[in-house]
């Protein structure tokens, strides 16, 4: 990877995940000047632009101070990628915590406009839809809000 008006290429680290469908999310934080790069929901660079990861550029702070408008994806060396999308349409990364008896069988991350189908725990019966559609990060859209109820209570 090369963060541009920065620093040279640089080589992933080990850890990819090894799933073949891969979701890449990249974020970059003007007030902090942090840089991230996860794939399927694993962190792989997390660095701070400054003069010393920045020996590239002497006028990288010019450059990043501006709104980012592109990333760019050489054909020459991304053979794999099928689509971009900004934030807003970065999807969803789990199920909300709250829905803690609720599962699906979808694997996130998802794009944005996703429909999933959930269930819930042995011993719980869901009561309003069992669809719901991905918004972003934890937050779904849905007919009826999914609630799950104890079907038999032992003493």
């Amino acid at each position: 990877y090369k963060i541009g008006w920065c620093a040279p290429f640089l080589n992933l680290p080990a850890n990819l995940p090894s799933a073949v469908n891969k979701v890449w999310r990249f974020s970059y934080n003007q007030q902090t000047q942090n840089f991230k790069i996860s794939c399927n929901g694993v962190l792989l660079v997390d660095t701070t632009l400054s003069d010393e990861v920045c020996t590239e550029e002497s006028s990288w702070r010019t450059a990043w101070e501006l709104d980012v408008t592109m990333i760019m994806f050489p054909p020459s060396l991304d053979t794999a990628s099928e689509q971009f999308s900004t934030g807003e349409l970065a999807g969803c990364d789990g199920l909300p915590a709250f829905w803690n008896k609720i599962n699906t069988v979808t694997t996130f991350p998802v794009a944005k406009g996703t429909v999933l189908t959930i269930t819930c725990d042995t011993g719980y019966l869901l009561s309003g839809s069992n669809e719901v559609t991905c918004e972003k990060d934890t937050s779904f859209t849905y007919d009826t809000e999914p609630n799950m109820y104890i079907t038999k209570v032992t003493h």
